[in-house]
């Protein structure tokens, strides 16, 4: 867990993005100092589902239960609004529209981080899931382990919530666009598969673990990671262990994991232990 800092202490973010995209933003944004209220519909946020995980994006935030499809909960809204910096939502803007909720924002005069799925076409439906096939980067029938449109959508929408901060900060100029960000999953996600759809993770390439200083390798009792690619690493790891693949194999599966990370820390060596979930797999 990163250590908590007070670069944006005194702000206060109110977030009404569930799932995962926002609630990464608005924890980034926590842990540089931010106050955070997350307001939750009645039914509550999906990611309540897995107890664990809700308590782990929302440590730390002030959870208010408010109902904006009637006029007391969108007069509680407001008044929230009113006395915040920065807005995390996650809706479609025909949804947003039919809310109220520009409206709400132009009142209270706050930044608005708009998540959408895709910022091209905001209002077609759709998921992490979808917008990782359109990036090309799904393997069917398996479905990714990591929702990576989702993380990346987090870090972007955080990442716009402090640009805005830092131009409310240097004041207005005419060239200083409206403070609202729209952010898509679609885009973040085409962004993070650029280095496999240009061919630096295809076979026979740097990345793809065709390189023996560059894969993963089984030891006595498990699997490690290796990593030499700079070359002081490659040259280390030669000096040590050999160059080729089999004579790392050979060479690898004669120590423990344990053995194994312990040799790498001795001659700083990226080399780590493969862990495996021990739950949810």
């Amino acid at each position: 867990m990163e250590e908590p800092r007070t670069t944006l202490c005194g702000i206060r973010v109110i977030t009404i993005a569930p799932n995962l995209p926002g609630p990464l933003a608005a924890r980034r944004l926590l842990r540089m100092g931010a106050t955070v209220i997350k307001v939750e519909a009645p039914g509550g946020d999906p990611t309540g589902a897995f107890p664990e995980w809700y308590a782990a994006l929302n440590e730390g935030q002030h959870i208010v239960t408010l109902n904006l499809k009637d006029d007391a909960g969108r007069d509680k809204f407001l008044s929230l609004l009113s006395e915040a910096d920065v807005l995390l939502s996650s809706m479609r803007p025909s949804a947003a529209s039919r809310l109220g909720l520009y409206d709400m924002v132009e009142q209270a005069g706050i930044s608005h981080v708009e998540i959408v799925g895709d910022t091209e076409h905001p209002d077609d439906p759709g998921h992490d899931l979808t917008y990782q096939a359109q990036a090309g980067v799904l393997q069917g029938p398996a479905v990714p382990r990591v929702p990576w449109a989702d993380v990346v959508g987090g870090e972007r929408a955080a990442t716009a919530a402090l640009e805005m901060l830092l131009e409310r900060k240097l004041g207005p100029t005419a060239d200083t666009p409206a403070l609202h960000r729209r952010i898509g999953l679609k885009q973040g996600v085409d962004e993070a598969a650029e280095p496999f759809l240009i061919g630096a993770t295809a076979p026979g390439q740097p990345l793809s673990g065709s390189a023996p200083q560059y894969g993963v390798y089984q030891t006595q009792d498990g699997w490690i990671a290796l990593a030499a690619v700079e070359p002081h690493f490659h040259a280390a790891l030669t000096a040590l262990l050999g160059d080729d693949r089999a004579t790392l194999e050979q060479q690898f599966e004669r120590r423990t994991t344990a053995q194994w990370s312990s040799l790498a820390k001795e001659h700083d060596l990226p080399l780590v232990a493969v862990n495996r979930p021990t739950t949810g797999h």
